[in-house]
């Protein structure tokens, strides 16, 4: 595909441009459960296996390499609350995934300025699904929430802190701590977080845009964007992901997927391509994971489909989770 700066203009010059909508995804695989409110997708090389996690249901949903699909993770078990971000960690065996406390979630009752909200980071045995690890903050009173994460391949594993802080931890390889990385005034509600080939720069996805972290002085950068391009409040970006260079990130809000090539200092964006923009699957889109050349994504979280008093629309208002795939080359 050619790399057209004017289609990151698309979604805010739609008068100057006739197209309203650019359709590039495939239907990947559907997943028959209407009322599972997907929040993030990871992907295990290993078995070409995929996992889906709930945030209505707090459970893990695995689909496999022949198509089939089982309940990895049960909630309930672990004692997990909605799943929001998952990685891989294939080299360790691993499932990481974080796990906060929302009104998504059935028979949730804590309410953020009384009780305060609990969120935790765990990880699973990905053959056995036992859990392994689990690194929680649940102080009554206290609001947090884990929001994305990404492994290092030496194992590290760093996540976003929404709520109450806005925060990145690190869990160090082998620890048995939870420690917090970096608070920096520059990164304001982080979510998506991903990290750069030379695994010497993170890069964080906030309500305000779009900042690079170095890890060896934990120096914060916020990303210089060209006129035009814009990756706060509304066009804010939740998924974030690496790929040659570039960021890949998901729109909720605005329904796009836009891949945003980096300067040579990797310190700005110089170019921005949409490659989905207002495609009639997407009803919140949120995270994704790369496939090699692919991008998987999912499409419909439908976390708008709910009533004033809080119930969720019945089935036959929802639809079944539809996994998109977008090739990069």
């Amino acid at each position: 595909m050619k790399k057209l700066l004017q289609c990151a203009l698309i979604f805010f010059c739609l008068p100057v441009f006739a197209q309203d909508y650019l359709n590039n995804s495939f239907v990947a695989f559907t997943i028959p459960e209407k009322d599972l409110l997907p929040e993030n997708i990871a992907f295990n090389p290993v078995d070409n296996s995929f996992y889906i996690g709930s945030t209505r249901k707090g459970k893990v949903i695995k689909m496999g390499a022949n198509g089939n699909q089982s309940t990895f993770i049960e909630g309930s078990t672990w004692g997990l609350w909605m799943i929001i971000g998952m990685k891989v960690d294939a080299d360790r065996n691993a499932l990481w995934v974080c796990s906060s406390g929302g009104d998504n979630l059935i028979n949730y009752t804590w309410k953020d300025d009384k009780e305060g909200r609990p969120a935790g980071i765990f990880k699973f045995d990905l053959t056995s699904g036992k859990l392994l690890q689990k690194f929680v903050l649940d102080q009554r009173g206290e609001v947090h929430f884990f929001n994305d994460l990404v492994v290092a391949r030496n194992g590290d594993v760093y996540a976003t802190h929404m709520f109450g802080e806005h925060a990145i931890y690190k869990i160090s390889v082998g620890s048995d701590k939870l420690e917090k990385f970096v608070q920096n005034d520059l990164i304001k509600y982080p979510n998506g977080i991903t990290l750069a080939d030379n695994q010497s720069i993170l890069f964080v996805a906030h309500s305000d845009g779009l900042a690079r972290i170095d890890i060896k002085d934990k120096k914060v950068t916020q990303l210089s964007v060209p006129e035009g391009i814009n990756v706060a409040r509304q066009a804010s970006i939740d998924g974030l992901y690496y790929y040659k260079w570039s960021l890949i990130g998901i729109q909720p809000d605005v329904k796009a997927v836009t891949r945003y090539y980096l300067n040579d200092a990797g310190d700005g964006i110089k170019e921005a391509q949409v490659l989905e923009y207002n495609h009639p699957m997407l009803d919140h889109p949120t995270t994704g994971v790369m496939r090699g050349r692919d991008f998987y994504y999912i499409a419909n979280s439908q976390f708008e489909k709910f009533n004033k008093d809080g119930t969720l629309f019945p089935n036959d208002k929802l639809y079944e989770v539809v996994v998109l795939k977008l090739n990069m080359e």
